[in-house]
């Protein structure tokens, strides 16, 4: 690089390099692989709720719309167009898409947070189901309790959209000094402000971190007892092979957004005492590296929304069996258990 191009990239610390470089080339790794792979994933679970309805997949299809907006606004629109881009046109380039308008800025801030607490939301109340189901798993099939399913997906949605409104009071567009305006709270110390950052901490983060441990601990052990009970027969051998299988899934997505978010939950707090303790004025230094580990780590947090497809081919057959069948453009897809009974009707007397 010459002078004339990185004058602008003078004096990085060693955490602004690091978050250079992760919104430079990994924030739009995740948005091209992520959105394309919640995408399939969408499709199939839907194909795979028309097949045979069950709650599993009405949480698996809503998912990953929230985290498809979370790598739109977040990755890709923010981090990557907003930071990554100057850093790899050696500061030719940079669009900062949230600070172009006032609007721009209040919407793409409504939606990284909205699309954060809704999956936080519906995470929380799948792992709760999970919970149920291992544990009453004489008494509750698949299929029970859709309408509970339903009506947690739509509260998480809506009561989610509803508290995130005030991002839309506090937040836009701020100039100091007369330099390039950046998107950020007018006045971090108002108290609706206070109550955004918390809603996000505790509602989004910290409680949700919580009781997934929690959950994840009840799961793993009840999972313990049922691999003490060998004796079952075929049928429901593959039945338990199947459950078993939605279990990991969903151990291994809440684990990774436990692992992801608590680091980002104590970066965020440290950064709001910024303001209260005056630390940008007493130790600048201090401060300004708390607020870049905040914004790398805020970055490293959307790995969460990128990797759920590739758990669900690693654990879960039937869903690598409808992706197959999807990608094939199989029109037996959506009727193929009603052909089976239609063409085969001696099925039932077949051995196996």
């Amino acid at each position: 690089m010459d002078g004339n191009a990185t004058h602008c990239l003078a004096d990085v610390s060693t955490e602004e390099l690091m978050v250079y470089n992760f919104r430079a080339y990994l924030s739009p790794l995740l948005s091209i692989v992520g959105i394309p792979a919640n995408i399939l994933i969408i499709v199939v679970f839907c194909v795979m709720q028309m097949e045979s309805p069950c709650r599993f997949n009405l949480y698996a299809i809503w998912l990953p719309i929230a985290h498809n907006l979370q790598l739109a606004t977040n990755a890709f629109l923010d981090d990557f167009l907003g930071r990554g881009l100057q850093w790899i046109t050696n500061c030719q380039l940079s669009i900062s898409v949230d600070s172009i308008s006032s609007l721009s800025c209040k919407l793409i801030t409504y939606l990284t947070e909205t699309s954060a607490l809704i999956k936080a939301c519906l995470l929380m109340y799948f792992s709760v189901d999970r919970v149920y189901s291992v544990y009453r798993s004489d008494r509750v099939t698949p299929t029970t309790g859709l309408w509970i399913a339903r009506l947690g997906v739509g509260l998480s949605y809506s009561m989610c959209m509803i508290l995130s409104i005030p991002q839309l009071i506090y937040v836009d567009r701020v100039s100091e000094n007369g330099s390039r305006p950046s998107c950020e709270y007018v006045d971090p110390l108002a108290p609706g402000v206070k109550y955004v950052l918390y809603l996000y901490i505790v509602g989004a983060t910290m409680f949700p971190s919580l009781l997934i441990f929690v959950t994840n601990l009840c799961i793993i052990f009840r999972m313990r007892t049922f691999s003490r009970r060998n004796k079952l027969s075929g049928a429901c051998d593959r039945k338990a092979a199947i459950e078993f299988g939605k279990v990991i899934t969903h151990l291994a997505i809440s684990v990774l957004f436990s692992c992801l978010s608590f680091p980002l939950v104590i970066l965020i707090i440290l950064r709001q005492q910024l303001h209260s303790h005056n630390y940008q004025e007493s130790r600048p230094d201090y401060a300004k590296r708390i607020v870049e580990l905040s914004k790398l780590f805020s970055s490293i947090d959307c790995i969460n929304y990128a990797c759920d497809f590739y758990f669900y081919i690693a654990f879960m057959p039937e869903f690598r069996k409808t992706l197959v069948r999807v990608l094939r453009l199989d029109r037996l897809v959506i009727t193929h258990s009603v052909t089976l009974k239609t063409n085969m009707p001696s099925a039932n007397n077949v051995s196996y």
